[in-house]
C-alpha cells in the first residue's frame, strides 16, 4: 500500500481530500501500465524516503499527454497544488 500513499502522510500529516488525488495519480498510473506502482521494489523504508524525495514511476511514453498532465498534477509534491476532484472530473 505504501505506493499509493502520498508522501506528505509518511510525514505524518493528516490524511485529507488531496491525498486521496495523490492515490488517483497512482492508480492512473496503474491503469495506464498494467503494473502496481513501485512493482519491482521492496515496498520498505527505503521506497518510503524515495517517496517523500520526489520519486514517481515512470512515464510510459505512448501514453495521452492529456492523461500524463493530469497524473502528473496528482502527484504533485505539493498536496495545494494537487487538482480537486472537480478538476479532474472535467479533465477526464
Amino acid at each position: 500500500y505504501y505506493p499509493y500513499m502520498a508522501p506528505e502522510i509518511f510525514q505524518r500529516q493528516k490524511y485529507n481530500k488531496s491525498s486521496d488525488i495523490y492515490s488517483f495519480g497512482m492508480i492512473m498510473w496503474e491503469f495506464m501500465t498494467g503494473r502496481r506502482p513501485f512493482w519491482d521494489r521492496n515496498h520498505d523504508t527505503e521506497l518510503i524516503i524515495d517517496i517523500c524525495d520526489g520519486l514517481r514511476p515512470p512515464i510510459v511514453t505512448n501514453a495521452p499527454k492529456g492523461y500524463i498532465e493530469l497524473m502528473e498534477e496528482c502527484w504533485h509534491s505539493d498536496p495545494s497544488k494537487r487538482p480537486t476532484a472537480s478538476n479532474i472530473w472535467r479533465k477526464l
